[in-house]
C-alpha cells in the first residue's frame, strides 16, 4: 500500500503533464532563461524522450523507491502502452539498469 501510494503521487505531481524534453535540447536554455518557473514541469533524458527512456525511466524510479522504503521487494516488470498497438515492455530478463544510459545519479534513480 505504501509503494503504490508514493508511486501514484509521484506520477500525479512529477509525470502527468510534465514536457519531455532530451538534455540537448535548446528548449531547456529557454526555459531556464525566460519562464525558470516552468523548470520543474520538464522531465529530462539524456536521448530522446521515447517511450522506452520512459519506460527505463519509470523501473528506476520504482527501484528507487522501493529500496528508500525499506521494502522487501523489487521490480519484475514495466509496462508503457503508447498506442493500442505499440507497448514497451521491460523484465527482468530484457532489461538491465545498469546499461541503460540513464545514469545512476539522474531524477530515475533518486527516490524524492
Amino acid at each position: 500500500e505504501r509503494a503504490k501510494g508514493r508511486w501514484h503521487d509521484w506520477i500525479d505531481h512529477h509525470v502527468d503533464n510534465a514536457f519531455m524534453l532530451g538534455e540537448a535540447d535548446p528548449l531547456i536554455d529557454y526555459f531556464r532563461e525566460r519562464e525558470p518557473q516552468r523548470l520543474h514541469g520538464i522531465m529530462t533524458f539524456p536521448g530522446d524522450p521515447t517511450t522506452e527512456a520512459l519506460t527505463a525511466s519509470f523501473w528506476l524510479k520504482l527501484a528507487a523507491f522501493l529500496e528508500a522504503d525499506g521494502l522487501p521487494f523489487s521490480v519484475g516488470e514495466v509496462r508503457v502502452e503508447e498506442t493500442p498497438t505499440n507497448t514497451i515492455v521491460l523484465t527482468r530478463a530484457s532489461f538491465d539498469p545498469a546499461t541503460c544510459g540513464l545514469g545512476e545519479r539522474a531524477w530515475h534513480a533518486a527516490p524524492i
